[in-house]
């Protein structure tokens, strides 16, 4: 049997060569990163990075100011959203109103209404300027709280997003809905990505939102001892490397933008309890653990079926745990903990 072609193997000539892109959420920690490999995909791309800069700089882009353009808006206005869009070839959508399970569970209606009014703007926007196609950024939230492990596609409109992130995850399945509406009504091309845990450089290490590895990094490095961790530390995760994870939305985009949702996350799972021993390991610490099983674990088993990714697209996770933790922790020393 021949091995699966997709466009990128196919002669010189890349998807990207030339494009007008807009990524929205440019600036934060995922579309820095995608929008360094657009650039890298695409002889001659031209991309515009649109944030509103509320939990983001441009030093994330600092590397690449010189050859993007950088647009600050509110994508709550849909006039602004039509005037980025104007133009573009591709609209990569990441924007999200994005906030910690405790804002979650006391604000359901802002965090449904605010994701689902950006989100159904920007696709209007994209539908009446003929872009070519959309990428939206959907979510693991989708999935009910009882879901198959791993987690397959077919699950993401089953019974209720888990009830923590529930407003959140139905703005998330409306996104979905929406895209697949409008190829349905008007023919707009979209590729639906539903990420798992990211992690690495760039990624938000405060205290107040930082999760589980960029909070593990700050607490190690630091010198805090001990270090309490909330549960037993038998619940296990898989973690996708935020190089990968920006890597996965151009393949998924280029070769899938059929309207159907993927999963973008790797196989390589672990236990929190190993997690937490292994950033002790790499940070160097010798501080001790203790794990507080009175604190919430959340589920006991959180992954993703990752084979239509690798069936649609040919994607796959290339960066091992234990390297992307080590280029995270050094990343973190150099750019934070140093100042």
């Amino acid at each position: 049997m021949h091995p699966r072609l997709f466009p990128a193997q196919v002669g010189s000539v890349s998807f990207w060569d030339g494009k007008k892109v807009l990524v929205t959420g440019g600036s934060g920690f995922v579309g820095s990163h995608l929008i360094e490999q657009l650039l890298a995909a695409g002889k001659d791309a031209r991309v515009t990075a649109a944030d509103n800069f509320s939990h983001s700089g441009p030093d994330n882009l600092a590397a690449v100011a010189d050859r993007i353009k950088v647009e600050k808006v509110d994508l709550g206005d849909p006039r602004q959203c039509d005037g980025l869009c104007s133009g573009q070839d591709v609209v990569m959508h990441l924007a999200a109103r994005v906030r910690g399970v405790a804002y979650n569970q006391a604000h359901p209606a802002t965090m449904f209404r605010e994701n689902v009014r950006m989100t159904s703007f920007i696709l209007e926007a994209a539908q009446k300027a003929g872009v070519e196609r959309v990428l939206v950024v959907s979510s693991a939230c989708v999935y009910p709280s009882g879901c198959t492990i791993p987690t397959p596609e077919s699950e993401g409109f089953s019974g209720c997003p888990d009830q923590a992130n529930d407003g959140y995850g139905w703005a998330k399945r409306m996104a979905e809905y929406e895209a697949m509406a409008m190829r349905k009504e008007f023919g707009l091309r979209s590729a639906i990505v539903r990420p798992y845990n990211c992690y690495g450089p760039r990624d938000r290490f405060d205290e107040d939102s930082a999760h589980v590895i960029p909070s593990l990094i700050r607490r190690f490095v630091s010198g805090e001892d001990p270090v309490t961790v909330w549960g037993d530390g038998s619940q296990t995760r898989a973690f996708l490397f935020v190089e990968d994870f920006a890597r996965g939305l151009v393949e998924i985009t280029e070769r899938y933008a059929e309207c159907d949702p993927v999963n973008l996350g790797t196989d390589e799972e672990i236990s929190i309890r190993d997690l937490v021993a292994l950033v002790r390991e790499l940070c160097g610490s010798g501080a001790k653990v203790r794990f507080d099983p009175s604190k919430p674990s959340g589920q006991a088993r959180r992954n993703c079926d990752t084979a239509k990714a690798r069936l649609k697209a040919g994607f796959q996770a290339r960066v091992p745990l234990r390297e992307g933790l080590k280029r995270t922790i050094d990343w973190y020393r150099r750019n934070i903990h140093a100042s």
